[in-house]
């Protein structure tokens, strides 16, 4: 592959301009140089590069992972570090924000394309993968509600709302994996474990959850409650024109919240239905 756009975040000025002619010389296009944490979340949401090299250690006070988690939490973009650090807590640190890919300098050339021709492509299959996902639920997602709606001709909107979310609700429990298994896997237990640790660890699961399905999402916290956004909407075009496309992401808000025994309630604050450019639903 060739003519990727690459944004380097490097805080070494001889290393970064010897990383920027490699790069042209392999074919790959340069949206940037940066050397700070800051500008590289900025520069990021500016440009939106198919792929960023990501020192660690770089000025400013924030380092490299924190940049590329906050990258993480609102794009879609492939990161591999660049690093002198192999020890096991940046290590750890640098785990969580799922890389494509982790150097350690001094590096030879051929590592450094060889990662990046394999971070665009695996990236690339997931995209194609998340699109085939999102097609395949579309197209039933679809059936279901305009079936739905036939047989629905003498019944209330709320009545017909219900009887969908219901509908969603027993779906979803044959599509979705449980989120008992990530509790597990994170050595939580819901009658030890604080109710905050137990969904923080939910609104983490939910996140990867709906990346499946091509929707990116952020989480934030006020003195009214927990947000959950939805800064895309695959069913965008068909919520404008009906409503009702909007009960399938609130089925799944739903139906996964009871699994975490959290007692609370659900409302759809803003809606892409009602032109707002994202979905928020808050937890009281």
């Amino acid at each position: 592959m060739s003519g990727e756009r690459i944004l380097v975040v490097e805080d070494e000025s001889i290393m970064a301009m010897l990383i920027k002619r490699k790069l042209q010389n392999w074919g790959y296009n340069i949206v940037g140089w940066v050397d700070t944490g800051e500008d590289a979340v900025s520069k990021a949401k500016e440009t939106k590069p198919d792929l960023i090299l990501m020192d660690i250690v770089i000025k400013g006070s924030m380092d490299g992972i924190e940049a590329a988690q906050q990258i993480r939490d609102t794009l879609d973009i492939p990161i591999i570090y660049l690093t002198a650090y192999s020890d096991d807590e940046v290590l750890k640190r640098a785990r969580e924000t799922e890389p494509y890919g982790y150097l350690i300098k001094p590096f030879r050339e051929g590592e450094v394309h060889a990662n990046i021709e394999m971070a665009v492509y695996k990236h690339s299959s997931e995209k194609k993968k998340q699109f085939e996902i999102k097609n395949s639920v579309f197209a039933d997602f679809s059936d279901l509600v305009q079936t739905s709606l036939k047989n629905s001709a003498d019944q209330s909107d709320e009545e017909i709302q219900d009887k969908l979310l219901n509908i969603f609700s027993k779906r979803i429990e044959n599509d979705i994996p449980s989120f008992d298994d990530q509790i597990n896997k994170l050595g939580l237990n819901y009658e030890s474990d604080e109710p905050k640790v137990i969904f923080d660890a939910y609104l983490a699961w939910i996140s990867d959850l709906l990346s499946n399905f091509g929707i990116m999402s952020k989480n934030d916290f006020n003195e009214q409650g927990y947000y959950i956004e939805f800064l895309n909407c695959p069913w965008k075009n068909e919520a404008g024109k009906n409503h009702i496309f909007c009960l399938n992401c609130q089925a799944i808000i739903n139906y996964t919240l009871n699994w975490t025994d959290i007692e609370g309630k659900l409302d759809l604050k803003e809606t892409v239905a009602e032109e707002s450019p994202s979905c928020v639903f808050r937890l009281y």
